[in-house]
């Protein structure tokens, strides 16, 4: 997007006419990447907005600028989303308390979590009934992805941030993977061609959940730890069934960034709430928190 021949952003000369100029080329790639269902990616920005290793310099400034035009003009706002975590989950709670201080921190600043990260998406800055009244229809695909990715994160939610690998597998057996799963499991296995879900073995169902968790990993709103010394235990005495997968006892799945930046705690409380069908009432929210593993704010 940048123009051949006008200043670069990160050029000696730059001035507050080049920020802006790269600033509205930033948003509109911000844009495209939203409706292609992307994160920005560091090097994306560099290589389509920057113009390359010498305008990355005063990428900050440009991203800084770019949410701002965004959030006056669309109501939207860039947000990094944070890095990947490698843990290893234990019986104490150090790696969640530490997983959750680095939520909150990202969550706060945008600016400071950008030295740290390679990704940004765009999330509504408008108040919930706002944004609900003014979001265009997603399609019927879209809704089933999003509906199920929630149910899966509130599972996690309740179980102190941490889910088993099979325990998971067998929770979306249970809930019944997203059709997108469905096909996928159906078309790699031979001699059948039937994606329905009465139409699928009880191997295929399987290899639909594991596609399923797979996809949610991929799309960062699972991250996959290393398990607890009790979970590599229980690995080593797993069936072999279980030995021939990637989702084995000794894996666990918590939130993963994308997850973090859609949802708070206190968002997935309400989503618990409605679920159940009860009041998000200030016992409900201690109740919960008790399954959270930490205090959530009142509602």
């Amino acid at each position: 997007m940048h123009r051949e021949g006008s200043e670069q952003p990160g050029s000696d000369g730059d001035s507050g006419g080049g920020i802006e100029r790269a600033a509205s080329d930033l948003a509109r790639y911000a844009l495209a990447c939203n409706a292609a269902g992307k994160p920005m990616r560091r090097e994306g920005i560099r290589d389509t907005v920057m113009g390359g290793s010498s305008g990355a310099r005063n990428m900050k400034q440009v991203l800084e600028r770019a949410s701002q035009l965004l959030e006056q003009t669309m109501g939207l706002k860039i947000v990094a989303l944070p890095a990947h975590e490698k843990t290893i989950l234990g019986d104490d709670t150090q790696a969640l308390t530490q997983t959750q201080t680095q939520t909150q921190a990202a969550s706060a600043s945008t600016q400071a979590a950008a030295k740290a990260t390679n990704k940004w998406v765009l999330v509504s800055s408008l108040p919930d009934d706002t944004r609900l009244r003014l979001e265009p229809a997603q399609s019927t695909n879209d809704r089933a992805i999003a509906g199920f990715a929630a149910v899966v994160l509130s599972l996690i939610f309740v179980n102190n941030m941490s889910v088993g690998a099979e325990q998971l597998v067998l929770f979306v057996r249970k809930l019944g993977p997203p059709d997108c799963a469905l096909a996928l499991a159906s078309d790699s296995a031979s001699g059948s061609s039937n994606g329905a879900r009465g139409g699928l073995t009880d191997a295929q169902m399987d290899s639909a959940a594991r596609e399923a968790i797979d996809y949610l990993v991929r799309a960062g709103f699972l991250d996959k730890a290393t398990a607890h010394a009790q979970g590599r235990m229980d690995a080593a005495i797993n069936t072999q069934a279980t030995q021939n997968h990637q989702h084995d006892a000794s894996f666990e799945y918590t939130w993963g960034p994308l997850a973090k930046t859609r949802f708070t705690p206190l968002d997935m409380a309400r989503f618990v709430a409605e679920m159940t069908g009860v009041e998000c009432s200030a016992d409900f929210i201690k109740t919960i928190s008790r399954a959270y593993g930490r205090t959530i704010g009142p509602a």
